[in-house]
C-alpha cells in the first residue's frame, strides 16, 4: 500500500514524518508475516484434525502424526511471537498518529524529538485508551458528519475489546489479581502468556487498520483545512 502524499509546506517536521512512517513501513511488514503465519496454524490445525482421524499409525509407527503436531505447534509459537511484535508496532504507530493529527487539529507546536521517540516505543493499555478516547468528530474536522460517526463507533468498539482485555490481564493472577490502574500500566506484549488465548485477539487488526486511516487523516487534514494555506 502506497503511502498518503503529503505537501511540501506540511507542518509535520522531519522527525515527526520519519517516525510515522517508519513505524508504518513496520506494520505493512507485521501484518503481512502475521496473516501469513496465523494461515499457516489454521492449514495444520485441520490436517492435525485429518491425520488423527484418518491416519493415526500403529505404535510405535506414529511419525507422520508426530510431525504434523511438531509442525503445528512451532507454527502456532511463531504466530504468537509475530503477534505481539505486531501489537508493539501497531499500537504505537496508532498512538502517535493520532497525537499528531489532535495536535495538528489543535494547532499545537510540533513534539520534540524526545517525545517522538518515546511515541514510537509501545504504550500501556491506559495510553492507548486515552488517545482512543480523542472523539473522531473533533479528529476529523474535514470529514462529512457520516464519516466521523462512523469513525466514533469503530473506536468505540476497540475501546470496549480494551476493557475486556484489560479485565483479563487483571485475572491472570489468580490469588493478586491486579487493580485497573495496574492493569492499564501494563504492557499487553508482556501481559499475554502461553497457556491463555493472545491478549490481542480481536483488537489486533482494527488496531492495524485505525493505524493505517489515521495516516491517511492526516493526509487529507494536510490537504483540506483552510488554516493551514
Amino acid at each position: 500500500m502506497r503511502l498518503p502524499e503529503f505537501t511540501a509546506s506540511a507542518p509535520l517536521t522531519t522527525v515527526e514524518m520519519g517516525a510515522i512512517r517508519s513505524l508504518h513501513h513496520a506494520c505493512n511488514l507485521l501484518r503481512a508475516e502475521w496473516q501469513t503465519a496465523s494461515t499457516l496454524v489454521d492449514r495444520l490445525t485441520a490436517l492435525q484434525d485429518t491425520v488423527e482421524q484418518f491416519d493415526q499409525g500403529a505404535p510405535p509407527f506414529q511419525h507422520h502424526h508426530d510431525a504434523v503436531d511438531a509442525a503445528r505447534h512451532n507454527a502456532y509459537m511463531y504466530e504468537r511471537e509475530l503477534g505481539v511484535s505486531a501489537w508493539r508496532y501497531a499500537s504505537a504507530h496508532a498512538v502517535l498518529g493520532i497525537t499528531l493529527l489532535d495536535r495538528l487539529v489543535a494547532g499545537r507546536p510540533a513534539l520534540t524529538a524526545a517525545a517522538v521517540d518515546e511515541l514510537c516505543e509501545e504504550p500501556t493499555l491506559g495510553q492507548l485508551r486515552k488517545a482512543l478516547l480523542i472523539p473522531a468528530g473533533h479528529l476529523l474536522v474535514t470529514r462529512p458528519e457520516e464519516t466521523r460517526h462512523r469513525a466514533d463507533e469503530d473506536r468505540q468498539q476497540l475501546l470496549r475489546t480494551l476493557d475486556i482485555i484489560r479485565g483479563s490481564i487483571r485475572q491472570l493472577k489468580e490469588n493478586k489479581p491486579m487493580s485497573d490502574q495496574e492493569a492499564a500500566a501494563c504492557l499487553l506484549s508482556e501481559n499475554s502468556p502461553l497457556g491463555t488465548d493472545p491478549m490481542y485477539d480481536g483488537v489486533l487488526g482494527p488496531l492495524f487498520d485505525l493505524a493505517e486511516q489515521t495516516l491517511f487523516e492526516i493526509s487529507w487534514f494536510l490537504k483540506h483545512d483552510v488554516t493551514l494555506r
